[in-house]
């Protein structure tokens, strides 16, 4: 499997952009657990796009997102400064299902 391409795009922007460090990260392995659905693949796709489309525009200190299904562009400043609560039921929740 070519993981939606990622290994390719990263092989161009080496390429192109040798001065960049790039690697494949798959996210939906590591941030949802088990095997991704076609949502995470389209999710997972768009956000690589853009985050390599942001690059070439010459985005920086910035972080790609998905907000109400649309992906946007977050400022890491913005994105520190507001934290949300932890939900410690969820937390329990998970922790008996996993039991």
């Amino acid at each position: 499997s070519d993981f939606g391409g990622a290994i390719e795009v990263e092989k161009i922007v080496k390429e192109h952009h040798p001065e960049y460090d790039t690697r494949v990260t798959i996210l939906g392995h590591i941030q949802r657990g088990g095997t991704p659905s076609s949502f995470d693949r389209i999710l997972a796709s768009g956000l690589g796009y853009q985050a390599v489309k942001g690059l070439y525009e010459g985005q920086r200190g910035v972080m790609v997102g998905s907000v109400n299904r649309t992906i946007v562009f977050t400022p890491f400043t913005q994105s520190i400064k507001h934290h949300k609560t932890f939900n410690h039921e969820l937390k329990n929740i998970a922790e008996i299902l996993s039991a």
